[in-house]
């Protein structure tokens, strides 16, 4: 398997979007199909993290967009690689493995950034219901 079988499509933000919004897309549920399309989030993700890097550096912010843009873009992203993430799991990244689909450093990149994505979903969780505890209810 080589490169060129995935694409990488640029995340663009346009306007407003719900938090529904993502680009993980797999064109049907096959596990080639999945890991393609993480691929693709994969990059999208690291594009958007680098672009949130340099959005002060006053020679990149011209070609990155405004700030909200690209927070937009890293936020679909990131909401994305974590659907994408969570659409396999150790036994299929073990059998991308054997069939040449993951090397073993992608596999285990793979297993960080799920472990993040769902470290993430934890704090916000808490965040969420930390948020609600502490908001006074009108008797």
């Amino acid at each position: 398997m080589e490169d060129d079988d995935f694409p990488v499509k640029a995340v663009y933000y346009t306007g407003d979007m719900p938090d529904a919004e993502h680009i993980y897309s797999p064109k049907d549920d096959s596990l080639f199909q999945r890991i393609s399309a993480y691929r693709s989030v994969r990059a999208a993700y690291m594009n958007a993290q680098a672009g949130l890097q340099y959005l002060d550096d006053n020679v990149w912010a011209d070609r990155l967009g405004g700030r909200e843009n690209t927070e937009q873009a890293f936020a679909i992203s990131a909401r994305s690689l974590k659907m994408a993430t969570d659409a396999l799991d150790q036994e299929e990244v073990k059998q991308a493995i054997a069939e040449g689909w993951f090397t073993v450093d992608e596999a285990r990149e793979f297993m960080q950034l799920k472990r993040q994505a769902e470290m993430q979903s934890i704090r916000e969780g808490r965040e969420h219901s930390s948020s609600h505890k502490h908001t006074r209810r009108p008797h």
